[in-house]
């Protein structure tokens, strides 16, 4: 009478059916990582995701592709509640979405919030997916939020200090500036130029101009370093009325660099009004958070 062999020590094969291990196996890259299906509706975008605006047609054409030769490269998601939340492949998710596809081959990783908001700014970097403002406000908050000096930020990103540095600069430019950049109408360049013009009064002038005129950057930099040839006629205009109290010009020049705009105070014998100039919604918005602070 033969005797039948337990399970037991025959490794795992034994405990797993043969096409189990065959599906897993097929299902690990090469970095020994696990590949699988989730429902895209069960996906929430990255809290900390530096990419601000998507281009609905450039998803469009990423879904095509997906739907031509297939999703090449899984997205990594983190665990989150009853949820998982992007950590990197957010254009593939949406673009995914937009097929009316179920389910995304995706990695799951259990990382902290700190290295979820280094790999999706290093992902997007590396695919130059940012404009500059996006990049700009993603090195301002890994360094506000998270402590780390721009020397430590260089080496996670591959970047130099100098170009931190300069790109950072451009988040103390005007909202309606920043906009132009985001939009295209300027580059990072012109922001650039324009930041060595220290009252914002004197870059909406300039702005309009490079804008209306369509200056290079090269251009834009001899504007700056030479303005008031450029504006004389219109610089003797908005010259400051030589019989406004020097209290009340000290004052308006205070203001305009707190709410980053131009900001008139019209003054008689003790009344008066305040006028703050805004460019758009947004730089409305921004200007009644800035008073609402106060």
């Amino acid at each position: 009478m033969s005797i039948k062999k337990s399970g037991l020590g025959k490794g795992l094969g034994a405990l797993i059916p043969t096409e189990s291990m065959q599906n897993i196996e097929k299902n690990i890259n090469e970095h020994g990582e696990l590949i699988q299906e989730i429902d895209v509706n069960l996906i929430i975008p990255n809290k900390d995701q530096p990419r601000k605006h998507f281009d609905q047609e450039r998803i469009a054409s990423l879904g095509d592709s997906i739907s031509e030769h297939g999703l090449l490269q899984p997205i990594v998601l983190k665990r989150n509640g009853s949820f998982y939340e992007i950590i990197a492949g957010e254009r593939r998710w949406r673009a995914t979405k937009h097929l009316g596809v179920k389910k995304i081959a995706s990695i799951i990783k259990d990382v902290d919030d700190f290295t979820i908001a280094q790999l999706a700014l290093i992902e997007n970097v590396q695919r130059e997916d940012l404009n500059p403002i996006e990049e700009a406000m993603a090195y301002h908050k890994l360094i506000d939020e998270y402590k780390i000096t721009q020397e430590k930020l260089s080496k996670i990103v591959g970047k130099s200090r100098s170009y931190l540095t300069n790109t950072m600069r451009l988040m103390k430019l005007e909202t309606f500036i920043q906009d132009g950049i985001v939009e295209g109408t300027i580059s990072n360049g012109h922001g650039r130029a324009l930041l060595a013009l220290e009252e914002p009064k004197k870059r909406k002038m300039a702005y309009d101009k490079i804008v209306s005129e369509a200056f290079s950057v090269r251009m834009t930099e001899d504007l700056v370093k030479n303005f008031e040839k450029y504006f004389k006629e219109r610089t003797s205009v908005i010259a400051k009325p030589h019989n406004k109290l020097r209290e009340i010009v000290n004052l308006e020049d205070e203001l305009s660099m707190s709410f980053g705009t131009k900001v008139t105070i019209k003054e008689t014998q003790g009344r008066g009004k305040i006028l703050i100039d805004f460019y758009n919604i947004d730089d409305l918005n921004r200007i009644i958070d800035l008073i609402n602070k106060q």
